[in-house]
This record gives C-alpha cells, sequence and structure tokens, in this order.
C-alpha cells in the first residue's frame, strides 16, 4: 500500500517559508497570513512526526530533517510542474529567457537550437548574451548559464557542464608544425592566447616556454569564440575549452594538437536569483534538453576524436 501522502497545504507552506527564509515571506508569496502558514507547517509536522523548522524569535531556521526533506519535496513540485506543462501546455504564452556568455551561444548552443524548437515548438526561446545586460533587466531572464566557481551573489547555482581545454589549430597548421608532443614544440609555434585563461599552457605543460623571437607575435582576444575562429583561419595554435571546439574539429575546421585533455578549474552553472519560485515547466523542459546534448554528443577524445 503507498504510504499515505503529507497534506499539501503544508508542504507549500513548508517549502516557501524555507525558500525564503521567514514566515511572513511564505505567507506574501501564497497569499496567506503569517498564523495561516504557521499553522499548516505546524500540521504538516504533526503528520510527519518530525520538526521541520527551529523557531526563533523572529525568525525560523530548519531542523537537520527540515533541511534533508528540502530536496525530495521541491523535486516534487518541479516534477509536477514538468510534467503538468508537457501535458497541458505551458501558461502564460511559454516564453522562457536564457542569459549566456557569448562563447558558449555561438559555439555550442545557437548550433543545436534548430534541434530544441523542433522538438518544443511552442516555447518562446529568448537567449540573450552578456552584451545585452542593460538592455535586457534582471528580472526578465528566467535561467542564465555562467562560467566560474559557482559563487555568485544573490543567485543559486546548480553545476551544468564541467569543462577541459584541448589544444587546437588548423589543418595548416598541423601539416606546417605537426602535433603537439611536449614543450618543446611550442619554442617556435605560434599561439593564441585568450583572456581568462591565462594559466592553462603552463597546466598543459608546467615549464612552458615563451614565444620565441622567430616565431610569429603573440596574438591575445578575449573571448573563445574568437580564439577558435582565429586558429581555424591561419596558423596560431589555441588551448581553449573543448566544448566550444567540438564543432569546428568534428566539421574539420580545427585538429586537435595534442593528446590530453586539462580539466579546467571553473565549470559551466545554471544559476537563478535567490528566492525566485520554482523552475517553470519551459526552464525545466530547456535545462532537461541541454543535459540530453552532453549525453547524445560526448567530449572529444583526443587521438581518436
Amino acid at each position: 500500500m503507498r504510504t499515505p501522502l503529507p497534506p499539501l497545504p503544508g508542504l507549500l507552506a513548508y517549502e516557501a517559508t524555507a525558500r525564503l527564509g521567514s514566515i511572513a515571506a511564505a505567507a506574501d508569496e501564497l497569499g496567506l497570513s503569517a498564523s495561516a502558514v504557521s499553522q499548516r507547517i505546524r500540521v504538516l509536522e504533526t503528520h510527519l512526526g518530525i520538526a521541520l523548522f527551529e523557531r526563533q524569535a523572529r525568525s525560523v531556521r530548519l531542523t537537520p530533517m527540515g533541511q534533508a526533506y528540502l530536496p525530495t519535496v521541491r523535486g516534487a513540485f518541479d516534477d509536477l510542474s514538468a510534467g503538468t506543462g508537457g501535458l497541458f501546455g505551458p501558461a502564460g504564452g511559454g516564453r522562457l529567457t536564457v542569459r549566456v556568455q557569448v562563447s558558449y551561444a555561438m559555439t555550442w548552443l545557437v548550433p543545436r537550437l534548430q534541434d530544441f524548437h523542433d522538438g518544443y515548438p511552442h516555447i518562446d526561446l529568448r537567449v540573450v548574451t552578456a552584451i545585452w545586460a542593460n538592455e535586457v533587466p534582471p528580472h526578465e531572464v528566467d535561467l542564465e548559464i555562467r562560467h566560474g566557481n559557482g559563487r555568485w551573489a544573490g543567485f543559486t547555482a546548480d553545476l551544468l557542464h564541467e569543462d577541459q581545454a584541448v589544444v587546437v589549430g588548423s589543418p595548416a597548421h598541423l601539416e606546417a608544425y605537426g602535433p603537439l608532443t611536449g614543450p618543446a614544440d611550442l619554442e617556435h609555434r605560434p599561439r593564441v592566447h585568450v583572456i581568462g585563461y591565462d594559466d592553462l599552457w603552463q597546466r598543459l605543460f608546467p615549464h612552458t616556454p615563451p614565444p620565441s623571437r622567430g616565431a610569429e607575435a603573440t596574438i591575445t582576444l578575449d573571448t573563445t569564440v574568437a580564439a577558435a575562429q582565429f586558429a581555424a583561419s591561419g596558423l596560431h595554435c589555441a588551448l581553449i575549452p573543448e566544448r566550444f571546439a567540438r564543432a569546428a574539429v568534428r566539421d574539420g575546421r580545427l585538429v586537435v594538437l595534442h593528446d590530453r585533455l586539462v580539466p579546467l578549474r571553473q565549470a559551466h552553472y545554471l544559476l537563478q536569483r535567490e528566492g525566485e519560485a520554482h523552475m517553470t515547466p519551459e526552464g525545466r523542459t530547456f535545462v532537461q534538453w541541454l543535459i540530453r546534448q552532453d549525453i547524445e554528443d560526448p567530449p572529444l577524445q583526443p587521438g581518436g576524436q
């Protein structure tokens, strides 16, 4: 027999209070009085036989059991929301606004969007980049994908993609210089550097020499998409996130020059503003689609791409 389900009003009050940090804020969101929210939580606690919150003078704090129960409740609400939207259509026109960084958009996301549109034509997807940071107010952004260490003030961040870097160059570079086998090979080999990834060459080869006087002048660019395109068009090699090189390697514009991937110290995270309501059905659908892209299109394997 199925275990009796907890009372839904209590679950809603518990989740909102945990997410917003106070009974008063949960009451505002749910359109109830603070005493009604508190009463619903007490009914839930009685049903479960445990205390979910420690009550203090002007605040509440989750107990260890209350903290442990929260992912289950949030996951159930998210699944119910996604399932309802998938079967009966999205509410409010189905718009989803996602903010991403330029390199992520141009090298990885945008080439796949036709697949997303074909599978979910009812979702009005709007992708914006940091270029339009001042044009799209924060409250209009449903989800954000950002590369970094996972810690940003005012946001909750969930790991989306772990990333590694790969050495790439054009077929002409490979013909002129051959594969990259060790730090000595870099002495006369032109390289493009990417701002923000300055330590990657040293992490690949701890004793990487600087470009010699006989090499072409070093070029420094501020985005990985620019570095990938520059490398594909000339004789400079680049060390860039594998995700951003994947399509260019598979269509022959770039080749992998070294048989080692370098783990990055940063990763791609999915951001939502702290205190936001649950992810919308459209947002959950988009995230599930992103995860499937990694499963269906695995990373490059140097030496056997």
